[in-house]
Formats: structure tokens, C-alpha cells, sequence
């Protein structure tokens, strides 16, 4: 499958970390192909092929900090209609209610952290579009941590690239643990922003 796949990067591997990157938030592609694959396979093969780190990693951030802010305005501008027609269900007006005061209350920290959640991230730039994150606050949190994930995934890939079986392990545990992490501060964050809300209209 590597040796496969090589050539298409080899020939074509700028474009698609930047593809990959721009499309995984503002396409949904992410949840199909997570962009930290991608990532992982570039710095592989930067060890391996022509590619060479610096712009693989300028691609990437480039392609995700776009992407994200593709994804920030789909949800600010079209979320609340597609929300009312095929979600409505899934996301009542308490709910929305409560994502608007969570994003108002702890978006940069949801922003950031979810950056390092493959699931998570690929909803949740449009999710701070639809609750009106302010837009500044949104792409400095996007800034950093495009920056630290662009630079991180791809570097993994690169010193590990002896052995690919060590960087699936690596990063699965990895995941796992940034998944759990991420998981008890939103149970934190939105048991604390309920309390909240619950104090401000008694």
C-alpha cells in the first residue's frame, strides 16, 4: 500500500496536503480522510521520495487555516437555514441556544483543542460559524493551532519513517488520548456553562 501510494505523492504531494487540508473542514472531507493521515504520510515520505518538510508543512498550514475559515463562514452565513431544514431534530433552539453561549464562553479553547480531534475538528469550525463566533477570536485560535498541528503532524511522520507500524501505534495512542482529553473539557466546560445559565435565569 505504501509503495502504491508513493508515486502519487512523490508527483503530486504538495497539492495534496494542501487539498486534503483546505477540504477536510469546508468540504467535510475529514471525516472520510482525517488530514493527520495525510500528514503522516507526507513526513514518510519526505524521508523517502523528493518532498521536502519545510513546504509540506507551509501547504498544510496554509490549506487548514483557509479551510477552517471556509468552514467558519459556511456555518455563519448558511448554518442557522441548514440547521432549520435538515437539523432541527438533531440541533432544537435550546440546544443552538447553548452551543451560542458555549462558543461565547469557551470558543478559543474549543477551537484550538479540537484541532487536535480528527472527528471534531471537521464540524467544528462550522459549528463556531454557526454560533457567531467573533471572527477574530476564531482565526487566532485557528492560527495556533494550525501551527503547532501543521508542523507536528508531518514531523512525526518524518522521524518515524523507519517504521510505520511504530508511528499507527504512536498515533493512535496519541489520538486517543487527545480525544479523551477533549472529551471531559467539553463534559467540564458544558456542565460548568449550564450551571451557569441555570444561576442566570433563577
Amino acid at each position: 500500500m505504501i509503495e502504491l501510494i508513493r508515486p502519487y505523492f512523490e508527483h503530486f504531494g504538495y497539492f495534496i496536503v494542501f487539498g486534503i487540508c483546505l477540504l477536510e473542514n469546508s468540504a467535510f472531507v475529514g471525516a472520510i480522510i482525517p488530514g493527520d493521515v495525510v500528514l503522516l504520510l507526507a513526513g514518510f515520505y519526505v524521508q523517502r521520495s523528493t518532498l521536502n518538510l519545510a513546504p509540506v508543512v507551509i501547504c498544510a498550514f496554509v490549506g487548514a487555516v483557509i479551510g477552517d475559515t471556509i468552514g467558519y463562514f459556511i456555518g455563519r452565513t448558511g448554518g442557522r437555514r441548514l440547521v432549520a431544514r435538515f437539523g432541527k431534530h438533531l440541533l432544537p433552539a435550546k440546544r443552538l441556544e447553548r452551543m451560542d453561549r458555549y462558543f461565547e464562553e469557551y470558543g478559543m479553547w474549543a477551537v484550538t483543542i479540537g484541532r487536535f480531534a480528527p472527528l471534531v475538528r471537521t464540524v467544528n469550525t462550522f459549528a463556531a460559524g454557526l454560533a457567531k463566533m467573533p471572527f477574530h477570536r476564531f482565526l487566532t485560535a485557528v492560527i495556533v493551532a494550525a501551527s503547532i498541528w501543521s508542523v507536528a503532524m508531518p514531523t512525526v511522520g518524518f522521524l518515524f519513517s523507519g517504521s510505520l507500524e511504530r508511528v499507527r501505534s504512536t498515533i493512535g495512542w496519541a489520538g486517543i488520548a487527545i480525544l479523551v482529553v477533549f472529551g471531559s473539557g467539553l463534559v467540564w466546560t458544558y456542565r460548568r456553562m449550564t450551571k451557569r445559565l441555570a444561576e442566570g435565569k433563577s
